[in-house]
């Protein structure tokens, strides 16, 4: 019995320095919704908290079309923000709807890129955008209740530093953010 304890110990002190590199160096972070409700329902609305991984950005392949990424930003949650990455004042969290050279557009309360209409999310008129090279266009999921690429434009790659993997907080929404999105999103005021 004792031995099985050093060992089991043993094991979660490697995996908690693991993680904790991993969290020092920015390939494995925290972050949380801090009051808002930008991703509903994908992302817990207010209090929500997300494991955010930058290997594969990093080293392996660009953002993906439906992919959750974290992005970089200057500014104020709530207020103005202007995606960089050489800032660290906010993190954002959004969903990647339009690649380098894709055409998006927002008409008939739903988003079309490249004339396809990507999801089922009511989303009011916006103008057509021509994404542009090494740019990708991002929009939260509870559209009318958040700031994304209507507002400021298509983030740039070098923003972008990693890609959602699970929501851990609260306990019971833990898992995967794709799996959760069920349901219309909540609209604003919900974490006034």
């Amino acid at each position: 019995m004792g031995r099985v304890l050093v060992r089991l110990f043993g094991i979660l002190a490697v995996l908690g320095v693991a993680f904790g590199v991993l969290w020092i160096v920015g390939l494995l972070v925290p972050v949380s919704a801090k009051g808002t409700s930008d991703m509903a329902p994908s992302i817990p609305a207010c209090n929500g908290r997300v494991l955010v991984e930058g290997f594969t950005y990093r080293w392996y392949r660009d953002p993906q079309r439906s992919e959750i990424v974290a992005i970089h930003a200057s500014g104020t949650e709530g207020g103005e923000v202007t995606p960089d990455a050489e800032s660290h004042d906010v993190t954002l969290v959004r969903r990647v709807v339009g690649l380098p050279g894709d055409e998006v557009v927002g008409r008939e309360g739903n988003v079309y890129v490249n004339g396809f209409k990507i999801d089922d999310i009511r989303t009011a008129p916006f103008p057509r955008t021509a994404v542009g090279a090494d740019r990708y266009y991002v929009l939260g999921d509870n559209r009318n209740a958040t700031r994304d690429s209507r507002d400021f434009g298509a983030v740039p790659r070098d923003a972008i530093f990693g890609r959602v993997l699970w929501v851990f907080w609260p306990l019971g929404d833990f898992g995967s953010p794709d799996l959760r999105g069920e349901g219309p999103p909540p609209g604003p005021g919900l974490c006034d």
